[in-house]
């Protein structure tokens, strides 16, 4: 009988590697197009003549998609499970890949923007179901070590995407230059084949996740057999900690994107000689350290509370940002790039404190509102945006100081107010 038990603990515990695997894999994906869009900016703005807020509106597009399409999201994982919902983000990922081709065949940046909702309606739908299974599919200790590793794939994805931005903008053509319309023509015709490429490699993906079989978190399993009492949305805004993780979240992912989508022209600005594809590739720099920021971090949460480590590296990252504002020249740049080596676990730290606690479809739930907090990274690049356009790029640096600041907060203290223990 004990060998039998310990084969179904082991067949189980390999089911549960097997899809952690898989679904880890998916943070790439989303990590990837994330930042692509991002880095589409400066070059976007160039060649369509937009200006800033105009600009934004790709953010906009994309992370507004977060906040329609989480609510839905959720309801497909409770009706479905999260195996459902994932085929339903990589099936909605597919088709806003392929509107991409007539939307750059045409030069249309309102179907552009259109395609770029679609990709993040999947990207929304993927996060709302991957983030909770991840964080769950395992003991409560180690929510914020195994969601930090998964996002660190999904720091890989936003590295790769400048990379593959800087291969196909090396020296940008302005307007009214010689050889604007080719080098215009020449980058919408590299974007819609990047997005083909994409949308085809996912179209594989979702064949195979449509033919595995995912196991399910032991929480859900609790109270599937009456275990656990199933908690209402409205008992859990009650609890303090979660609410003000739900603004935490909107405040930290609107700052991260929001720096991420201006250090193209604060580059640029700021470090004579600068070309935006020399900027493209130090933006993947500034990638890179976002990831290397993850991995590195994530072992450390084994030990250390990942609360009080967030709430660190908050504070530094706010005093970096300070001397980013003060315009110093590369000193600045650099700073800016340094900043996000303590940026990069925001997200999936903050996440994980506010779901404390929470199990089943409370955590379907309470991710379907952190996943609509995204809408963050389109209000408040959007907003700096408007402050650059009007003030400048350093007086819309000084605005992401207090909102570190909060986070930081949080991380220490306001994650601990209300939490049952």
């Amino acid at each position: 009988m004990a060998t039998r038990t310990d084969t179904r603990s082991t067949s189980r515990g390999a089911k549960a590697t097997v899809a952690i695997v898989l679904v880890t894999s998916l943070f790439f994906v989303w990590g990837l197009t994330m930042n692509l869009v991002n880095a589409l900016n400066s070059p976007m703005g160039n060649y369509l003549q937009l200006d800033g807020v105009q600009t934004a509106l790709l953010q906009v597009a994309y992370y507004g998609a977060y906040f329609v399409m989480a609510i839905p999201a959720s309801l497909v994982a409770k009706h479905f499970g999260y195996k459902g919902g994932v085929i339903m983000g990589l099936l909605l990922f597919v088709v806003g890949s392929f509107i991409t081709v007539p939307a750059t065949n045409v030069a249309s940046f309102a179907l552009f923007l259109v395609a770029m909702f679609v990709i993040a309606a999947g990207a929304s739908t993927l996060e709302t179901n991957c983030n909770p299974y991840i964080t769950k599919l395992g003991d409560e200790k180690h929510e914020e070590m195994r969601l930090n590793l998964a996002q660190s794939f999904n720091g890989v994805g936003n590295i790769v995407g400048p990379l593959i931005l800087a291969q196909i903008l090396t020296t940008t053509v302005a307007p009214g230059q010689p050889g604007f319309e080719q080098a215009k023509t020449a980058f919408l015709t590299n974007m819609g084949t990047i997005y083909i490429v994409i949308g085809i490699v996912l179209a594989v993906v979702l064949a195979v996740f449509v033919f595995i079989k995912l196991p399910t978190p032991p929480g859900d399993v609790e109270e599937e057999s009456g275990q656990t009492e199933k908690v209402t949305f409205g008992q859990m805004v009650k609890r303090p900690y979660f609410a003000l993780g739900v603004l935490a979240e909107f405040i930290f992912i609107g700052l991260q994107v929001a720096g991420m989508a201006l250090f193209s022209s604060y580059a640029l600005q700021q470090w004579d000689g600068m070309t935006a594809g020399m900027a493209a590739t130090l933006l993947s720099v500034l990638s890179l350290l976002f990831t290397v920021g993850r991995f590195a971090t994530t072992p450390l949460m084994a030990k250390i509370p990942g609360g009080k480590i967030l709430g660190v590296y908050m504070l530094l990252s706010a005093a970096l940002m300070f001397v980013v504002f003060l315009g110093l020249g590369p000193v600045s740049v650099i700073c800016f790039m340094v900043a996000y080596l303590f940026i990069s676990i925001g997200y999936p730290t903050v996440f994980t404190l506010t779901l404390k606690g929470f199990k089943g479809t409370a955590v379907k739930t309470g991710s379907s509102a952190l996943i609509m907090s995204i809408v963050g990274a389109a209000v408040i690049p959007l907003v700096l945006s408007a402050i650059a356009d009007a003030a400048g790029l350093q007086v819309a640096m000084l605005v992401t100081v207090p909102g570190f600041l909060y986070v930081a907060w949080y991380a220490l203290k306001g994650c601990k107010i209300g939490l049952q223990q």
